[in-house]
């Protein structure tokens, strides 16, 4: 009886829930691929209505009464009704705090989307920064460059603020903690577990951080012609040091200067069986104006329309970046359509940050830049020892600059009001990153960061994603390479096999640990990340 009530609340709720669903990313897809004002307002009012719909708490408590009826048996039932539960609990508030969250995060967003810095009297998009950032040697011009780079905190900090108020209400008036707490618990992350193992990592990557920052300090100094001590954050090549600096010297650019990212990708994605030409065509690939500077992948319906936006140049950044994209784009095309539609879904942010992180990874795979982008290296073994190198930096650059948002963005929820988050901003910086903070500095820097207003408690997921990414490999090194040198994955349509069998496969129909489980033979486990990246004499 109560499965058959089950089936029958379930037809109703994704019957209302699909069409919903399917015009908030339609919505959202115009506003940031146009960015106009017609488009945002557009974007506001579905998602209002979307967030109305899971507002309802005689549906809720039908939901919570059939979880705790012992007489339901189908797992795949079982399961909807979980997800179901977690995507209405945080919408269980009055209609008018709904239109005031939605609307509150969907200004800041229009923000972010159309907002250009302004650089010697012009506007300037991203791009143009990074480029600054990347070749200008003059330190007066790279510190204009950046602080163009932090213009927008200045427009979105107050909002923002204002924003992470309400929130935090909402989440209290359901009995949370705050709304850091909610969303980890809503996402099914337990905040003791993570902050245990980011402790951990922190911990195992200490030193080695240290001495390969300050080898990278060393260069930079030479290169600017100052001292070590003297470095600050315009120095190095992206605006919140995220990725590593002196891509000058790691020559990988250059085999992508002038070449088409997009075959390229094409033609290997094709190759390991997971074919997504069909997401290029619907994708919006190159910058313009009005435009979303950023990049991210949405699946529309569930039903095979994926898309992509990138704002893509010719270098080995953009391709990182749109591999990335596109292993999200693979994860979603590839959800079985046999899945309930409430289980087409990917098993967790982390897990498909995972295949997105696996696949950017390649950037930096000699293997790979020579079978999939026919790279002809000069000095293959010089590039070789630079690119292991650099995404090893990367990697441990990585954990010290999430655990920056991390730490940061659960004290913003913990305790708003205080009145120094400028300078545990850069406390943060300077004690994970190591980098200094320019002298006198008070300023929102930390808002220029657009996942703090967009996609708020989201940033952990990277480095959740990055430790599922090396369990994989370690995983498809065992289980499908049976120990071989994969060579850059070309041509391995085994890859494409096992993401599908494994992962894709089952959709959000198990907890996405018990899906890590039977895919690599363990739960989440930091230590294949360390064992690859963290260098040995550090890893005890």
């Amino acid at each position: 009886m109560a499965e058959e009530q089950a089936g029958s609340l379930l037809g109703e709720i994704e019957g209302e829930l699909r069409p919903l669903g399917i015009a908030v990313n339609l919505a959202h897809w115009e506003a940031s691929t146009t960015g106009t004002a017609e488009a945002q307002e557009k974007a506001t009012a579905a998602e209002a209505r979307l967030r109305k719909f899971l507002s309802s708490k005689s549906r809720y408590q039908r939901i919570v009464e059939l979880l705790h009826s012992l007489e339901i048996h189908d797992l795949l039932v079982r399961r909807q009704l979980e997800l179901l539960a977690l995507d209405h609990r945080p919408n269980l508030l009055p209609e008018s705090v709904i239109d005031d969250l939605v609307r509150r995060s969907n200004e800041i967003q229009a923000e972010f989307y159309t907002f250009r810095a302004r650089l010697d009297g012009r506007e300037i998009t991203n791009n143009e920064i990074i480029e600054v950032l990347r070749g200008e040697r003059d330190a007066a011009r790279r510190k204009a460059a950046w602080e163009a780079s932090k213009q927008i905190a200045h427009r979105v900090a107050e909002p923002l603020l204002e924003l992470v108020a309400r929130r935090n209400e909402a989440a209290r008036s359901l009995g949370y903690r705050d709304f850091y707490a909610m969303q980890l618990q809503l996402h099914e992350i337990d905040e003791a577990e993570l902050l245990c193992i980011f402790a951990q990592l922190k911990r195992r990557t200490d030193e080695p951080f240290r001495a390969a920052k300050a080898e990278i300090d060393r260069r930079l100094a030479k290169r600017y012609r100052t001292r070590p001590e003297i470095l600050r954050p315009w120095h190095y090549e992206d605006p919140f040091f995220q990725e590593p600096p002196l891509s000058e010297e790691l020559g990988l650019a250059r085999h992508f200067r002038g070449r088409d990212l997009v075959m390229i990708a094409d033609r290997f994605f094709a190759r390991i069986a997971l074919p997504l030409r069909d997401v290029l065509d619907r994708s919006d690939l190159y910058e313009r104006a009005g435009k979303d500077q950023h990049a991210y992948c949405v699946n529309i319906d569930r039903e095979g329309d994926v898309r992509i936006l990138c704002n893509l140049r010719d270098d080995e950044r953009w391709m990182g970046t749109l591999l990335h994209e596109l292993g999200h784009a693979a994860y979603e095309k590839f959800l079985p359509r046999t899945l309930p539609w409430i289980l087409r879904q990917p098993a967790h942010i982390a897990i498909t940050e995972a295949i997105a992180m696996f696949m950017d990874r390649l950037t930096y795979d000699i293997d790979w830049l020579e079978a999939a982008a026919e790279a002809r290296p000069d000095d293959r073994a010089g590039l070789q020892r630079r690119a292991v190198a650099t995404v090893r930096f990367e990697m441990l650059l990585l954990v010290r600059w999430v655990l920056v948002m991390t730490y940061f963005e659960r004290e913003l929820y913990g305790n708003p009001g205080r009145d120094d988050l400028h300078r545990l901003w850069w406390d943060l910086v300077e004690a994970l990153q190591q980098v200094r903070r320019p002298q006198n500095r008070d300023a929102p820097d930390w808002a220029a960061k657009i996942h703090l207003a967009v996609a708020p408690v989201y940033y952990h997921n990277y480095l959740l994603g990055e430790l599922i990414a090396s369990q994989l490999r370690a995983a498809i090194r065992k289980d499908v390479l049976d120990g071989a040198d994969p060579r850059g994955y070309v041509g391995r349509a085994d890859l494409g096999r096992f993401l599908r069998d494994r992962i894709f496969a089952y959709g959000a129909s198990q907890h996405w640990q018990a899906l890590l489980q039977d895919a690599t033979g363990s739960r989440l486990d930091p230590e294949p990340f360390i064992a690859e990246f963290v260098p040995t004499p550090f890893a005890g």
